[in-house]
């Protein structure tokens, strides 16, 4: 288990994370303990290609098992940060199923395309 800072008391984080400090609640230790128990609850699987967690737009190209090493919000922390330590807006996902998520994998998977000739110098 991961050796963690010393944890503050009655730290209020829905009005920390209304003022625009993401960053601040992320790096906490609040934030760690709710990570590993979103893990743990999923057993470390990944939800999205288990095909037990859908958005209502993605869907996973192949159901297979993966290793979660994210816990996602499933309601983002700015737009409800008082649901940032809910463990119910939580969801165990891999980097890959993450990234898709949050509309961030068109850029990053995409398969290069060989050109038809190939220049021979």
């Amino acid at each position: 288990m991961k050796q963690r800072r010393k944890r503050r008391k009655n730290f209020d984080w829905p009005t920390e994370i209304a003022k625009g400090n993401t960053d601040k609640f992320y790096k906490s230790t609040d934030y760690d303990m709710w990570r590993e128990k979103v893990l743990e609850r999923d057993h470390h699987e990944c939800q999205f290609f288990s095909g037990k967690f859908k958005d209502g737009i993605h869907n996973p190209y192949k159901i297979r098992p993966v290793r979660a090493t994210i816990a996602h919000h499933i309601k983002p922390i700015k737009e409800r940060p008082d649901l940032c330590l809910d463990l119910d807006n939580g969801v165990a996902l891999s980097f890959e199923a993450h990234e898709i998520i949050e509309d961030r994998a068109r850029w990053k998977f995409k398969k290069k395309i060989d050109p038809l000739t190939k220049e021979k110098w």
